[in-house]
Formats: C-alpha cells, structure tokens, sequence
C-alpha cells in the first residue's frame, strides 16, 4: 500500500534527525501542562420536547474534553446543542472517552462500556494519540476497523461517524519541525481509512483536514492561532465550537439522522 511505503520513507529520510527531534519532542512535553478531562456530568440531555435521539460520542481527548472545564464547553455539548437546534428534538448524550487513548486503547477499554439500548448516532473521535506514537498507517486502519467491529457488537445498528482527524500539524506548541513531521503522518492516516465506510453499513467518515485558516474566518475579531488552543496542543472551546458545528452540518446534510 502507497501510505504505508510513504511511512517507511518518511521514516528513513527522518532518521538522521531523530536525536533533534526526540530532543523537540521531550522538550515540548515538559512544557506543555497536564490538563484534566472536562469535569461535571458526562452524560445528560439538551431540549424537553419531541421524541430524543440518543447519541454517544466516544474516543481520546478531544471526546474527553480535555482544555475546557465541562462537556458542554467540549465538543459533545456543542455538537448536542447544534444538533437539537438544527434537528428540533431533545438529545440525549452520553461521553466514553480517555486521554491518552490510541484506537487500540479505545477498542478494548471503551467499546464494552457502550450500552446495549439502541443509540441514534455514535461518533467517534481519535487519531491523535496514534500519530503520536507513530503507529503505522496500516497499523492505524487496522484499529480503527477492529473498534468498529467492537462496537458493533453492542450497537449493531447505529449510525457511526467517524470525525476528522485533530490538526496535529498545525500545533503551536510545536517547532517547525514536528508540525511537518506529525502533520505528514496524520495525513496519511487520515488518507488511508477513506475507505472504511465502504466496509460497514451507516459508517461514514469526515475526510476532509481541519483547516485552522478556514475557522479563522469564523472567530471572533482578533483571535490569533492561539485562540484555538488552550495550551498550544488541545483544543479551546472555540476550536471544539467550530469543530463541532462542522460535524453537526456534515450529519445534517447527509441525513445520517
């Protein structure tokens, strides 16, 4: 496969500039703070009239809420608040997610805590945690199949949307770098599950990269790169706002609901 040869030669090419930048590397994890997960309720439900749709979102820090203080400055609550509105129905909304979380992790600690009620949607949010461990592209795709076979285990009918990958080169706490070098790496990752949704009954996928100079339209006069992100690596709430309505208008349009 075309990812996987790229992986091995952008590995071979980097190898006289591994002392620099696991150097880089190490450097940037001592700086950067321990931030916890989004604190309060991790489940709960937006509006009160209509039939709801039951939605769980699942995966690693970003699921998780990691830079902002609650689930409803996350992306769920903003994706649960965009849906209702959008939708005109009440959402119930439940998170499964771990910092630190690879796919792997995910299909082993997270799928079986999923319930067995029947959900209306699941999403599912990883990829960062994998590019930073270097995993193979193969090695990624393989996963991330395996998590859906688990998970659909216990939900064997739910829609299952798997969101864009995090913009992993476009990181301030990076150097340059590490942006070229983890940014070329989640590309190919998110290159090589393109074809996932044609293996699996209502999977879909958000192919396309996260664009930090497309969402600097859409903030607020002034912000800068840094708005957002709440340490220079996760995501601030207004990242996880404009991260969320896009995947609120992608399920909209496609009618996933």
């Amino acid at each position: 496969m075309i990812y996987q040869f790229l992986y091995y030669l952008g590995g071979l090419l980097a190898l006289p500039f591994s002392p620099l930048l696991i150097f880089q590397g190490k450097r940037v994890r001592a700086r950067i703070p321990k931030l916890p997960e989004a604190a309060g309720p991790n489940q709960g439900v937006v509006g009160n009239t209509g039939r709801p749709i039951h939605l769980l979102t699942l995966g690693e820090s970003t699921i998780a809420g990691v830079g902002v203080k609650s689930h409803e400055e996350g992306f769920s609550g903003h994706l649960v608040k965009c849906l209702n509105k959008a939708i005109g129905r009440p959402v119930e909304w439940q998170v499964i997610a771990k910092s630190g979380y690879t796919a792997r992790a995910a299909t082993v600690h997270l799928a079986p805590l999923l319930p067995s009620a029947p959900l209306n949607l699941i999403i599912i949010g990883l990829g960062g945690n994998d590019t930073f461990q270097l995993n193979s592209p193969l090695r990624w795709r393989s996963d991330m199949i395996h998590l859906i076979d688990a998970i659909r285990q216990r939900q064997p009918d739910a829609p299952i949307l798997i969101i864009n990958l995090p913009p992993v080169g476009q990181f301030p706490a990076f150097p340059a770098s590490l942006q070229f070098m983890l940014g070329s790496l989640a590309r190919l990752h998110g290159k090589v599950i393109r074809d996932i949704p044609t293996l699996f009954k209502k999977v879909y996928y958000m192919s396309r990269p996260i664009s930090l100079k497309d969402w600097e339209e859409k903030a607020p006069p002034g912000a800068d790169m840094n708005a957002f992100f709440s340490d220079g690596l996760h995501p601030s709430e207004l990242t996880y706002k404009l991260w969320a309505e896009e995947a609120g208008a992608f399920i909209i349009n496609l009618k996933i609901l």
